[in-house]
């Protein structure tokens, strides 16, 4: 099979996810696109134009958009768990060892999943959100994460106050 150019691709993954096709929302069709787009050439300063000026409602759609386009990158969507995680903020972060990055990747790969499993946070944090899952993980893997991070665990009271929290911040009026 001939290897189709970059935007072919991403529009035959669009419409096998369905976007383009839902007639009640094309603009955030339209960021979708865009967004997976900043992914794949690793541009936080494009995908900043997009999150940081949309109110919440919408933010959280294309986020969920994005995340179900990038499903089968995990290249590019371990990058956006770095990106949200606040670890590239810019172009030039690109070229830096950036471990929310890695460690996403290792386990995405392992099969846990971005924002489902585990969350990327702001200050360069991950929080698992499926401890059984990350349990269930082969030991090198968990050994990875310890070694990276300061492993703590909270009650899940907790890490939704701490969630309750980001949330605030993020909030574009």
């Amino acid at each position: 099979m001939p290897k189709l150019p970059e935007c072919d691709r991403l529009n035959l993954i669009m419409s096998a996810k369905g976007f383009g096709q839902s007639p009640q929302n094309p603009k955030i069709d339209k960021l979708v696109k865009l967004a997976v787009r900043h992914c794949r050439q690793r541009s936080p300063e494009g995908l900043d134009s997009i999150f940081d000026n949309l109110p919440v409602n919408l933010n959280k759609q294309v986020v969920a958009a994005t995340l179900a386009a990038l499903q089968q990158d995990i290249d590019t969507l371990s990058w956006y768990c770095g990106y949200f995680a606040g670890e590239i903020n810019r172009a030039e972060d690109n070229q830096k060892p950036n471990s929310i990055t890695k460690l996403s990747k290792i386990l995405i790969t392992t099969g846990m999943e971005p924002f489902a499993d585990f969350v990327p946070y702001p200050g360069c944090r991950i929080v698992i959100l499926n401890s059984e899952k990350f349990e269930s993980l082969p030991e090198e893997v968990k050994a990875i994460v310890q070694q990276a991070f300061v492993v703590m665990e909270n009650s899940s009271e907790e890490v939704q106050r701490v969630n309750d929290a980001l949330l605030q911040e993020l909030v574009v009026e």
